[in-house]
């Protein structure tokens, strides 16, 4: 009985010490990194994201986690502000700002000792908002959609925690406004943002 009892407490302190290890070496490649950015975002095509407004100019901040054979998951948060081009377009604005959250699965090359780069896809939301000049109220939308783009990286370290990286990236903005006129509805409704980005990334 002695001798059963202690074989079984071997075979199991075995199993555990073994699952012990192969957890230790599945969470040793597990990383972590901060991105604080700035971007510059433009709208492409005939819509009213365009014709109405220039240039977004936006700070924020992404954090992304390395989880398995160089596939991860990250998130990006992005605070815009907007120069109004054309106030008659979409409204009497004044101040346009947008908050946009980027949630995506990235991918990442190594070209060599210091340079990577990342490829991305995922999903977008956006919330617009701006008071009316005339102070008739607030406007307010929001609105999603899918986006793609990569990330060139380059270490500026021996120890490869610190790296500076530039982005690009296409978001596509749907929102919900209907018309029964399809071409109106297309115009108010959807847009491709192109984006550009500067960041410093802090790994850990």
């Amino acid at each position: 009985m002695i001798k059963k009892s202690i074989l079984f407490f071997i075979i199991i302190f075995s199993i555990s010490v073994s699952a012990q290890r192969r957890k230790q070496s599945w969470t040793e490649k597990v990383t972590f990194s901060a991105d604080p950015h700035v971007k510059v975002m433009t709208s492409l095509g005939n819509n009213f994201l365009s014709n109405a407004f220039g240039y977004f100019y936006g700070f924020g901040v992404g954090l992304n986690t390395n989880l398995y054979k160089n596939f991860g998951l990250g998130v990006e948060y992005t605070y815009f502000l907007a120069s109004i081009k054309d106030r008659d377009t979409f409204g009497y604005l004044g101040a346009p700002s947008m908050n946009n959250f980027d949630w995506y699965v990235f991918h990442k090359d190594k070209i060599s000792e210091e340079f990577f780069v990342e490829e991305m896809v995922g999903y977008s939301t956006y919330r617009m908002k701006s008071p009316y000049l005339d102070n008739s109220g607030k406007f307010n939308e929001g609105n999603g959609g899918l986006h793609f783009g990569a990330k060139a990286i380059y270490t500026i370290d021996n120890e490869g925690f610190q790296q500076v990286v530039f982005g690009t990236k296409l978001n596509f903005y749907n929102a919900k406004i209907g018309n029964q006129n399809p071409d109106i509805e297309k115009y108010y409704s959807k847009a491709l943002l192109l984006n550009f980005s500067l960041a410093y990334r802090f790994n850990f």
